[in-house]
């Protein structure tokens, strides 16, 4: 299968993935709060911040086994995949041991840290048991790089549909009687289940395929450090980005306003899922390219003005008709979440950057600086939303969130990059204006004269926005090669389903 049918075969995937998320979210998360309260659901978040800190200790070599994995497929040479793919089931075999260690240190010393906010000993009987999804979690990263090389995406997100729909009818059955611990037991047998689907299904990607000590080797090893080791500092300045805030809002104010500002960040998670749906499938592309000395330039401003059209695209409506949805799905007392809401948006614009930044540099081996820059901006993001947030509550921590994204993922991003690269500045920061003039000067204003609303009205006005965004964002954000393109692929696929009608 080509290239070309391979992105859009995994990017269509890829949406229906996406679409199966955010459904399941929005029916499981008032449920969650119906049943086990507020704080119920902050503590579960908080559960699931915890187990997403570990990923600190992949240490970066995800990166790395997915680079390397292409490169000898490239090759076309069993024995150098047997070797990258042995040797990686080894090393994060270790690490994934390392991190159940840690895992149960952390529960044990939970109680240290947050005192009474929270139920120590339920806490830490909860970390022990999850200590087996993270060695789960780890061991199966050599079997995704195989999906990244070979462009199946689709695969993954099938799994990923079959998981979340078994995850969301145990929990949905399992909750009212076993309270958390129907969460948690669900999410272990989905992630049991469709692992093993995974197993298989790349077992016929690549028939060859083996496991041997024989194949564990030094040289791998350091040359997977080599390249990995300046992904490791990125690697922590993500999770402490994206994990640190229920932390400091646990700590600041307490788990019922954990619910809170976890609902406006489902919403945003759910969103920037559908934004980066198409990029995702890019980072193997721009390693395939510089596998072939082939220049990225064109590409990676293609992908940011990509981005910002699905940024634009997908964030308008929420802008819109943030607020007015939250009252109707989880209750007045969350509607504060909508203001939380508004910021946690802006991030994805500065995202939108930052991403392709990220991914050309690891393409060519060029992303040493790329984690200082991660660094300062967790730093930032976590200095100005504890001091942000002794003063004013949730937005402050959101504000200091939205500034650190600002400082790292454009201004520092983009010089660094300009520093390996030719950058087209004046385009980016035109085009990253007006995205942000058409969602947060147009969306807010509508937002502001929005009075309460039916489901029906919802929809309605939902489906509005999407079209009258997307008209907009087409003509405003992607320059005209885009636009030509897209338009013609638009017009290919009316026609072919005219035909078949």
């Amino acid at each position: 299968m080509s290239t070309k049918k391979l992105f859009l075969k995994s990017s269509v995937f890829r949406f229906i993935e996406r679409i199966i998320l955010v459904v399941s979210s929005l029916l499981l998360t008032p449920y969650f709060i119906n049943v086990i309260g507020a704080e119920g659901y902050g503590f579960w978040l908080l559960i699931l911040s915890i187990i997403g800190w570990f990923n600190i200790i992949e240490l970066g070599f995800p990166s790395a086994v997915q680079r390397h994995t292409i490169l000898a497929l490239e090759k076309d040479n069993p024995e150098a995949v047997n070797t990258v793919f042995s040797t990686s089931v080894a090393l994060f075999g270790c690490l994934g041991l390392a991190a159940t260690a840690l895992l149960a240190g952390v529960g044990i010393f939970s109680s240290t840290f947050f005192g009474e906010t929270v139920d120590a000993d339920a806490l830490k009987l909860a970390l022990f048991v999850l200590s087996a999804k993270i060695l789960m979690d780890f061991l199966m990263n050599p079997f995704h790089g195989f999906i990244t090389a070979f462009l199946r995406l689709d695969i993954d997100s099938n799994l990923v549909i079959l998981n979340v729909i078994i995850k969301s009818v145990l929990i949905f059955l399992l909750i009212p009687t076993l309270n958390i611990w129907g969460a948690i037991i669900a999410t272990l047998f989905s992630d049991v289940l469709t692992n093993g689907l995974k197993i298989y299904y790349i077992k016929k990607l690549y028939p060859k395929l083996s496991f041997n000590f024989k194949y564990v080797s030094k040289d791998e090893i350091k040359s997977l450090f080599a390249f990995s080791k300046h992904v490791v500092a990125n690697g922590i300045a993500n999770t402490l980005n994206s994990k640190a805030d229920p932390f400091i809002v646990t700590k600041l104010i307490g788990l019922s306003s954990v619910a809170v500002y976890g609902v406006a960040n489902r919403l945003a998670e759910h969103i920037k899922s559908f934004v980066f749906t198409v990029n995702g499938f890019l980072s193997p592309v721009f390693m395939r390219k510089m596998s072939k000395n082939e220049s990225l330039d064109d590409l990676f401003h293609n992908a940011i003005m990509i981005n910002l059209f699905f940024a634009c695209v997908f964030s308008a409506p929420l802008i819109i008709l943030g607020k007015a949805f939250i009252i109707l799905w989880v209750g007045d007392e969350f509607a504060p979440a909508a203001n939380i809401l508004y910021f946690l948006i802006f991030t994805f614009f500065c995202q939108a950057i930052y991403t392709s930044v990220n991914q050309v540099l690891l393409a060519q081996a060029q992303h040493k600086y790329i984690s200082l820059v991660s660094l300062f901006g967790a730093i930032t993001n976590i200095s100005l939303s504890i001091i942000l947030g002794l003063k004013y509550g949730l937005i402050g921590v959101a504000v200091g969130t939205s500034i650190g994204s600002f400082i790292a993922n454009i201004v520092l991003s983009l010089w660094l990059y300009s520093y390996y690269n030719k950058l087209k500045l004046w385009l980016i920061i035109r085009k990253l204006f007006l995205a942000n003039v058409l969602v947060f000067g147009v969306g807010l204003y509508i937002a502001f004269s929005m009075t309460t609303v039916t489901w029906f009205e919802l929809v309605l006005y939902g489906a509005v926005s999407f079209v009258v965004f997307l008209i907009l964002s087409w003509l405003l954000v992607l320059d005209s090669n885009l636009r030509k393109v897209s338009g013609h692929y638009f017009i290919s696929i009316s026609n072919k389903l005219l035909n078949k009608l």
